[in-house]
C-alpha cells in the first residue's frame, strides 16, 4: 500500500505535517530516490532530515501479494508441464 510521509510526523519532533520532500544533495542520494521506495525528506520544523519509505507493508497488501505470488507459481507451473509435453 502506497502511503504519503508528508502527512506523517516527522520522526525526529513527532511533529504532524512538517515533513517536506528534499532535494538529492549527491549521488548516492540520487540513486536512493531514482529507485522509488525510499525519498528523502526534511522536518520543516526541527530540520530533521532523512530518509521515508512510501511503501506500507499492511496485513490486505501482504494478502494480495501472496495471492499474486501464489497465481505466479500455478502458471509457471503449468507453463512447465505444457511445454514438457510439447518438447
Amino acid at each position: 500500500m502506497k502511503i504519503n510521509p508528508s502527512f506523517s510526523g516527522c520522526p525526529s519532533c513527532k511533529e504532524m505535517n512538517t515533513l517536506k520532500k528534499s532535494h538529492s544533495r549527491n549521488t548516492k542520494e540520487k540513486i536512493i530516490n531514482g529507485i522509488g521506495i525510499y525519498h528523502t525528506y526534511r522536518c520543516t520544523k526541527c530540520g530533521w532530515r532523512g530518509y521515508l519509505t512510501l511503501v506500507s507493508l499492511t496485513l490486505h497488501s501482504f494478502r494480495k501479494l501472496l495471492i499474486y505470488l501464489s497465481l505466479l507459481i500455478i502458471s509457471i507451473f503449468i507453463t512447465y508441464q505444457i511445454l514438457t509435453k510439447i518438447f
